[in-house]
């Protein structure tokens, strides 16, 4: 009983801090906002098609699918690789075998990877694959989250449906409408958020009554979507466009490489030092950004 009473505690805590937040931000609607990026490192060119970073604070890594582009398709030549805060790629191919490695999450000791139609589960320790597990209908598995009890959540591109997945089981939790294409999702206390590559929305869907509310519009080809801690999140484009979101969704861009032919892909955020993580896919680099907001 002591430790339910702590557990509702602490998720009441989390729920009013992030109601905090937002409201904070909402107060503040008609401040001007002055953020903008920094580049403080990128890779060499050494990685082939990365489309997702994540963050792994505890080791001090970065792990990146490399979904390999100029192989066959189901090849098996996907990989994922370590690459250290500095930006040095400190092991190529850590983990081999993989046909499209898209989005990833940690939770204790396991790494899960969207791989097509698969959710890979990894050790972190020994980087072997330890299950796979198959999600039918062909989904294009593209952006994942986890929640706090290591559900995770992925989002079906193909099928325009949000996937859970808890002890191998998996279940269809939301379904949008054709063409949209799923694609980023991010988990929060009370609802998901979640880009569309096609209908260039980010939106919200609310835990308990799956109401949908459209945060902003515009973001091109929806890919990652991260927080920033204060309220405001920052998104990206595919094509090339590193969007702040504040709280009222006006947009402001950060970054926009298009003429460049540079895309932003699936991103990492460290709220601690406003460090924000992006690959470039067909440049072949990580680039990491200093996000400063005044």
């Amino acid at each position: 009983m002591k430790y339910l009473s702590i557990c509702i505690a602490a998720i009441i805590l989390v729920s009013c801090g992030q109601n905090q937040n937002r409201n904070q931000a909402q107060e503040n609607d008609e401040t001007p906002i002055n953020v903008k990026l920094e580049l403080l490192w990128e890779t060499a060119p050494s990685l082939q098609t990365p489309e997702s970073v994540l963050v792994d604070e505890a080791r001090g890594i970065l792990y990146v699918s490399n979904m390999n582009r100029d192989a066959a398709e189901n090849s098996g030549s996907g990989y994922i690789s370590k690459v250290d805060m500095a930006g040095n790629v400190v092991e190529l191919k850590w983990v081999e075998g993989l046909n499209g490695p898209k989005g990833m999450e940690l939770f204790e000791n396991k790494l899960f990877v969207c791989d097509f139609d698969v959710l890979v589960i990894i050790n972190i320790e020994t980087g072997e694959i330890v299950e796979k597990i198959k999600i039918e209908g062909n989904p294009e598995l593209n952006g994942m989250t986890v929640g706090n009890d290591g559900s995770v959540y992925v989002a079906g591109f193909a099928t325009n449906i949000i996937y859970k997945v808890k002890n191998g089981v998996v279940e269809s939790v939301f379904t949008g409408t054709q063409g949209e294409n799923f694609n980023g999702l991010l988990w929060e206390n009370d609802r998901i958020l979640l880009t569309t590559s096609s209908g260039s929305l980010l939106k919200s869907i609310d835990w308990n009554t799956s109401e949908v509310t459209v945060l902003a519009e515009g973001i091109g080809h929806g890919d990652g979507i991260a927080s920033v801690g204060n309220g405001d999140y920052i998104a990206t484009d595919w094509f090339g466009r590193i969007l702040y979101v504040p709280a009222n969704g006006e947009l402001i861009t950060l970054l926009d490489t298009r003429a460049q032919e540079i895309n932003t892909a699936d991103i990492d955020y460290i709220i601690g030092n406003n460090t924000l993580y992006v690959p470039t896919f067909y440049t072949n680099t990580l680039r990491a950004y200093k996000v400063v907001i005044e």
